[in-house]
């Protein structure tokens, strides 16, 4: 065997060499750093960059997780929220076409009174208080109130329910878009989370330049 091959087997059996002892002490630290983590449980200070992504990432996976679950609820609240403005407001037009059929049949009374005093059997008086009792006077020529005698508090009582309803659809409707907008966002910093450990992880592996910066990092503090 020639001396230069004799060197580079004798560079190759170093380079072996060299790498097993970093494995074998890259695995010590894993070990103390695992048996210290149990004895403080968790609370050690963490130097290696991958395990900072890995602690980021997991945050950011809580953080996104909660957003999701109150845009879920507040998705949630909106519809039923909408459903009750819509429930509300087939009531209060329900009322208002009760009031206006109790309207016609109040101007059929005065239209019928009317035609009467022409026909001279009914008296100025009679006919004032027929339309008196029909909600107007016999010397108003105006239309009479869409909204008869009687019917006035039932109608403005479902309009009460009904915009109160539609108030709160409203604002139940901004906190689910604001809520949606959250858990978008957060879902990106999840998303980027991850990113920067897989660019960690991708690092860590190169080759022995990752195990050396593994290996001789600074010492896990207790």
């Amino acid at each position: 065997m020639s001396t230069i091959a004799m060197f580079v087997f004798s560079l190759v059996q170093a380079a072996l060499l060299l790498a097993v002892v970093l494995l074998g002490i890259a695995a010590r630290r894993q070990r103390e750093l695992a048996d210290r983590q149990a004895e403080h449980g968790g609370s050690v200070f963490i130097t290696d960059e991958v395990d900072v992504a890995a602690a980021d990432v997991e945050l950011a996976t809580a953080a996104a997780q909660r957003a999701l679950d109150e845009a879920d609820q507040a998705h949630d609240r909106a519809l039923w929220a909408s459903t009750t403005r819509d429930i509300a407001e087939l009531r209060h037009r329900q009322v208002l076409r009760q009031a206006e059929a109790a309207g016609r049949t109040h101007q059929l009374v005065q239209r019928a009174a009317l035609n009467a005093y022409q026909r001279g059997q009914l008296s100025v008086g009679e006919l004032n208080l027929i339309w008196r009792h029909a909600h107007t006077t016999a010397e108003s020529t105006q239309t009479p109130a869409a909204v008869p005698l009687g019917w006035e508090l039932r109608v403005l009582e479902s309009r009460r329910r009904y915009e109160q309803a539609a108030a709160a659809a409203a604002q139940a409707e901004e906190e689910a878009q604001q809520t949606a907008a959250t858990a978008a966002a957060l879902a990106d910093d999840m998303r980027a989370a991850e990113l920067r450990l897989s660019a960690a992880q991708r690092s860590a592996n190169i080759g022995l330049v990752g195990l050396l910066r593994a290996t001789w990092a600074d010492p896990v503090t207790r």
